[in-house]
């Protein structure tokens, strides 16, 4: 990410699980309760989504599974959310495993979960639980900025969280795009390239950074994927990942016309998905080594 100006003010906590950076125009008055309602927000979505934590809402809904489990209006939205890009993506995001399956082998594409709105409860088929792989964090991200934006009237501002990044309030000042930089995996010390974007949202995913990612004979070291939607980015990203260039970059072009993507491969070769337009314009400093314009290959 490039300079910080005088009229941002950063910051910078972590949670149980994740690092969090802000960046934002705001007064100096207001930072602390900024900070302290941020804080409020990522620590009471990972109480709620983490399967790390016994006592968490998911944790209780998973142990549960074969029975009527109460949820809060929170979990039911997000759930609903995974419903729908289950669907977007046709199957290839799936949210619900069979437990006790073999390695890679553990999404079922015919289990399916069980929602009474009216009574706000879930009901998991025996012997399932729920992974949102990471569905949470995008959401929680992309509510604090839509919070931030409408009831702080907030006009500029960065929310990095992980990999996951959204930003906003350049384009409509007509002020230079904020400048982010993409981490080269290999190199700790250099960047990828960079991308510039006055609005809009990046996620960038490593299966091999991942714990509990499960890719056996993808070809995808690391992918990059922009859009508008924080929520779209980081599935696609993972999806990416997931299914390899060949398969995920031809299901990506089918079912998304806004997302463009950078991949890595194994063997160190970089991957362009999207519109030409946008090369050298919105993605900086990259040698691209295999161009993917809509659908087609060259």
């Amino acid at each position: 990410m490039e300079r910080i100006t005088q009229y941002l003010h950063q910051f910078h906590f972590q949670t149980r699980e994740s690092n969090i950076e802000m960046l934002l125009h705001c007064e100096e008055k207001d930072s602390t309760l900024i900070k302290k309602l941020a804080m409020d927000w990522f620590r009471s979505v990972e109480k709620r989504f983490s399967p790390n934590l016994a006592d968490s809402e998911i944790s209780l809904l998973n142990t549960l599974a074969g029975e009527n489990c109460m949820v809060s209006s929170t979990m039911l939205e997000v759930l609903f959310l995974a419903e729908a890009y289950q669907e977007i993506t046709n199957g290839n995001y799936i949210p619900l495993l069979q437990k006790g399956a073999p390695m890679g082998l553990e999404k079922a594409a015919t289990l399916e979960w069980e929602v009474d709105p009216a009574m706000k409860s879930i009901k998991l088929p025996t012997h399932t639980n729920i992974d949102l792989r990471g569905i949470e964090k995008s959401w929680s991200i992309k509510r604090l900025a839509e919070y931030m934006q409408k009831n702080m009237s907030l006009d500029q501002g960065l929310i990095l969280a992980g990999g996951d990044i959204t930003v906003w309030g350049r384009s409509s000042q007509k002020l230079a795009p904020w400048v982010i930089g993409i981490q080269n995996p290999w190199n700790a010390n250099a960047k990828l390239g960079a991308i510039a974007i006055p609005e809009g949202s990046l996620s960038t995913y490593s299966p091999f950074e991942d714990k509990t990612s499960s890719t056996p004979g993808s070809d995808v070291v690391q992918c990059t994927v922009a859009g508008q939607d924080m929520v779209e980015c980081q599935v696609w990203a993972r999806i990416l990942c997931t299914l390899g260039i060949e398969e995920g970059l031809a299901v990506l072009a089918k079912h998304t016309t806004v997302c463009e993507a950078v991949v890595l491969s194994t063997n160190q070769e970089l991957h362009y998905f999207g519109r030409e337009a946008s090369l050298n314009r919105r993605w900086l400093d990259m040698h691209i080594d295999h161009h993917h314009y809509q659908d087609v290959a060259s």
